[in-house]
């Protein structure tokens, strides 16, 4: 029987090793994870406040200066890892064996925390949610060619919607950094011309764009033709896209960014 007792001390030291090292790597894990969010959320609270930067600071002056927006921005973002740094700190000693009280400072950290990780959360699904919403205008594109019925919308879309939609939360907008309706109508409507042919997107130019009320519809066409961009739709880089430097000069012309980000229907 001595064996059999040896071979269970050994199993049950095995598994407290184990229990261990699984337990530090989760810990480290989720310690690596704050800190991408943290910076993460550096650079959204920079990047908002670059793009808000005077409108937050004319309620503190008439005339906001670009200094100010760049000091703003950089003692926001510092701000944020400040907070983060010291809630990981707090983390780190919450789950050793040493003792210790949590005082008000850490639970405000805590409570910082978990906003600023929701408001990244948020902005990562309304992002994919939009690069999402592009794809499925291809597939639709797609779908309308071979005579198949539209595909369902995709599940980040739908959750943005959803969030966005929601009494209370559609404020969140407004603190989105990456948010631009014009930009993601724009590139919808790109997208789906850019996966038809020739006779087929000036279907759908006649059809749906040329009497819409744009300035200079046509351009329409030239996007469509284009063959960088055409190439990126082929290539799914939907990403790209979005971003595409033909598509913000598109939106420079007269009010076609206000026309683009009142549409509701794109098709």
């Amino acid at each position: 029987m001595e064996p059999d007792y040896q071979m269970s001390i050994y199993v049950i030291v095995g598994i407290i090793l184990l229990a261990v090292i699984v337990f530090s790597a989760i810990k480290g894990l989720i310690k690596m994870l704050l800190l991408a969010i943290a910076v993460i959320s550096a650079i959204g609270v920079w990047i908002f406040v670059q793009s808000k930067g005077f409108t937050l600071l004319a309620f503190i002056t008439s005339s906001p200066a670009p200094w100010m927006v760049q000091t703003l921005a950089w003692t926001l973002a510092l701000l944020v890892l400040a907070i983060f740094f010291h809630g990981m700190s707090w983390f780190s000693q919450l789950f050793s064996f040493r003792s210790g009280k949590t005082g008000a400072c850490s639970i405000i950290t805590t409570s910082l925390m978990c906003v600023l990780m929701m408001w990244v959360s948020t902005i990562a699904i309304s992002y994919r949610g939009t690069i999402s919403r592009v794809n499925y205008y291809h597939d639709l594109a797609l779908a309308h060619q071979q005579g198949q019925p539209a595909p369902p919308m995709p599940m980040f879309t739908v959750a943005k919607n959803s969030i966005r939609s929601t009494d209370g939360l559609a404020w969140l907008e407004s603190i989105d950094p990456l948010e631009s309706p014009t930009q993601s109508n724009l590139a919808c409507i790109v997208a789906y011309g850019c996966t038809l042919s020739e006779r087929e997107y000036r279907q759908f130019y006649e059809a749906r764009l040329k009497n819409s009320g744009i300035p200079h519809p046509g351009r329409f066409l030239e996007l469509f033709a284009d063959p960088g961009l055409r190439k990126l739709v082929a290539e799914e880089r939907f990403v790209s896209l979005l971003e595409n430097e033909r598509l913000n000069t598109f939106l420079q012309y007269k009010n076609t960014a206000d026309y683009l980000q009142s549409l509701k229907n794109i098709l």
